[in-house]
């Protein structure tokens, strides 16, 4: 199942993101930066080692690099790959190194890490438990980790579930969580949390599907971020855990 699994991810994903061009940040993916830069980096960053886990598009990994960090960026993906080995050449991130590799096995040293992003990822991953622990080894004493996986169904509006549905197994989503799963576990302490991809932006992002524009896209994420503590209606969930 695992090897099924991992080429229907690589073929999907690899399909994704043949379709970047250009580096560019869309609204949702600012307020990502923002959240990471309140509440996870602090004011003393510099310098510090970010692992950026299953990169995709690769925006996290470059704007921390941008920010003077060092910073590992792994994918399975090979067009991933190659899309941020043009990004690290155009903004000249010799800060920046880039890992072909599965996110539940990552080859870099035990503690390396002040700082581990794991995006949209650990719902994708069959060994769930053999992941945790191999993202807890990278990770230093007082480290922080921030995970964004999608808000269990019972969450979600009820008439957005089919969908949600369809989108899981399109993707390779294989489980969804809450809260009180992630704290039971990471078994770690938690910094922050936050709640996305409410019904105004759901309705935000159809509309600019329909019309093929996004006009409005900061509005949405605007109030999609002023609504960062309401769980009923959202549909992901993002904590920063630290490891003492």
């Amino acid at each position: 199942m695992n090897k099924n699994h991992h080429k229907h991810q690589i073929k999907y994903f690899d399909k994704e993101f043949s379709g970047m061009q250009e580096y560019s940040l869309a609204a949702w993916q600012k307020s990502y930066i923002l959240r990471i830069k309140k509440y996870m980096l602090g004011k003393e960053y510099k310098g510090k080692t970010l692992i950026d886990i299953a990169t995709g598009s690769g925006y996290i990994a470059v704007e921390m690099a941008k920010l003077g960090m060092k910073v590992y960026a792994t994918d399975l993906s090979p067009q991933s790959l190659r899309n941020l080995e043009k990004f690290k050449k155009q903004f000249n991130l010799t800060n920046l190194v880039i890992i072909a590799c599965k996110a539940e096995n990552i080859p870099l040293k035990d503690k390396i890490a002040d700082y581990i992003v794991a995006n949209a990822i650990l719902e994708h991953i069959p060994q769930e438990e053999k992941t945790i622990k191999e993202w807890k080894r990278l990770l230093r004493k007082d480290g922080k980790m921030l995970i964004t996986v999608p808000l269990k169904f019972r969450y979600v509006w009820p008439f957005l579930w089919p969908i949600n549905f369809i989108h899981d197994k399109r993707i390779g989503h294989l489980r969804r969580y809450d809260l009180s799963d992630l704290k039971t576990k990471f078994k770690m302490e938690t910094v922050a949390y936050f709640y996305t991809g409410h019904l105004i932006k759901v309705l935000g992002i159809a509309r600019a599907f329909i019309f093929k524009t996004n006009k409005f896209e900061a509005a949405y994420e605007k109030k999609d971020a002023q609504q960062y503590r309401v769980r009923y209606g959202a549909n992901n969930i993002s904590v920063i855990f630290t490891k003492k």
